[in-house]
């Protein structure tokens, strides 16, 4: 299957009172809002070491097992079935039926494959359009969360976007798709939060550290220890991660249904902190919710400056979110190119932990919660059109970099719409509220 660009995890940095109290400081906090940003995970591939005799002693001669190796595991395909098309004659040739759902959104039956020994995905493809025409299918590709740890004592954040006390009273209804995540820390417990998760047809269920990362940047108590940007607003979340040896994935076929769920649950932004390649069955999806009138924000990826763009965000229905620091360069892992709409923090930033507390992290899947948080409030609070809404945020944007849109920044630094001067008529202050 194909993969993003994968990075290796650094250690977490430890919760220290001490540390934390001057990282709020430094954060500015007595003055609003702390701020996390999310970021899209590139996971990181463990290599075995190899082990020798400690020196000053003798090592011993054992003899030599061989292992067998494991065959390489077959490739899937995600296949969107033409109305009144029954899997049989895929059977028949071979396929293994994995799963298989009806999609609300497209109004057709997706079915999760794996292919007959001895076919390649170009082959399978061809079969495929031969034995049921008017199908779709495209390989069942893997897409990762891409976040990293602050692993330094002295990690610092800035408020950078401008967030004001009524932008806090906002109540969108925003939908996620992530890793699990945890209800009961204390950042979110009490919140409007509602956790799905799709069928993984048997497979383990992903961790929560990041989804419960994100979801605290999105709607954390304002009075805890790790504030998000909309406490009042409803989250739908929709858990589409299985595990794996070399890190949590959500292949195209869990995707698929999970945005589906969110379409159906009429959400007005969703927020994608993951990435990976282009498929164009997972593109008719996003291309059903644009039309929908749902605003859709994905992280541009952690694969690097020089990296191929990502997908979901390099498509031109989503806003796809890259990171900077606290001095508004841009982050050093961060993906580049014309499809970069628009910067958010997102390096060094405090956000809750899996369990409980909070930790520093890095990464565009950090970021992208700033952007979908900032959309949401021009959709819900200002009754903008989601593309009304977009178009708002790249004008109030603070350039960066080159002058006007370039492939590191975008448009430039996501402002809160309560601090673009063509917001000011639409805005109330908190009393007024």
């Amino acid at each position: 299957m194909t993969r993003p660009d994968r990075i290796k995890d650094p250690p977490m940095t430890q919760d220290a009172p001490t540390t934390r109290r001057a990282l709020l400081t430094r954060m500015g906090l007595a003055a609003g809002l702390a701020y996390a940003t999310p970021t899209l995970i590139g996971t990181g591939t463990a290599r075995a070491s190899d082990a020798s005799a400690p020196s000053g002693r003798a090592s011993v001669s054992r003899p030599v097992r061989q292992r067998r190796r494991r065959a390489p595991a077959r490739p899937e395909m995600v296949v969107i079935l033409a109305p009144g098309q029954s899997l049989q004659p895929l059977q028949a040739a071979g396929y293994d039926v994995l799963s298989q759902r009806d999609n609300a959104t497209l109004a057709r039956r997706a079915a999760r494959l794996r292919l007959p020994p001895g076919r390649n995905p170009a082959q399978a493809r061809a079969e495929i359009a031969r034995l049921l025409p008017g199908s779709t299918a495209a390989l069942n590709s893997l897409y990762r969360p891409d976040d990293l740890t602050c692993d330094g004592a002295d990690c610092a954040a800035q408020q950078m976007i401008g967030w004001r006390p009524a932008d806090l009273q906002a109540r969108p209804r925003i939908g996620m798709i992530d890793t699990g995540v945890n209800p009961d820390h204390p950042a979110l417990r009490g919140q409007s939060l509602r956790v799905n998760q799709v069928d993984l047809d048997g497979r383990s269920a992903a961790g929560r550290r990041h989804g419960t990362a994100v979801a605290a940047l999105l709607i954390g108590n304002a009075q805890g220890r790790a504030p998000g940007l909309l406490p009042r607003a409803d989250l739908i979340a929709v858990e589409a991660f299985h595990s794996r040896a070399d890190g949590a994935a959500a292949d195209a076929f869990s995707l698929l249904n999970a945005l589906d769920v969110l379409i159906q649950a009429r959400v007005q932004v969703i927020n994608m902190s993951f990435s990976g390649p282009a498929n164009p069955v997972l593109r008719q999806v996003v291309v059903e919710a644009r039309d929908a009138g749902i605003g859709l924000v994905a992280a541009a990826g952690n694969g690097g400056p020089g990296a191929a763009p990502a997908f979901p965000a390099a498509w031109p229905e989503v806003i796809a979110v890259t990171a900077v620091d606290a001095d508004r360069a841009p982050y050093r892992q961060a993906a580049r190119g014309p499809h970069v709409a628009l910067a958010a923090p997102g390096v060094n930033l405090w956000t809750a932990a899996s369990i409980e507390g909070g930790r520093l992290r890095s990464g565009t899947s950090y970021a992208a919660p700033f952007v979908s948080a900032a959309l949401a409030l021009g959709m819900a609070r200002d009754g903008l059109s989601a593309t009304d809404a977009r178009d708002r945020l790249f004008r109030c944007a603070a350039d960066l970099g080159a002058p006007g849109r370039d492939p590191v920044f975008g448009h430039g630094m996501v402002a809160s719409p309560s601090a673009c001067p063509e917001a000011g008529s639409q805005i109330l202050s908190v009393s007024g509220e």
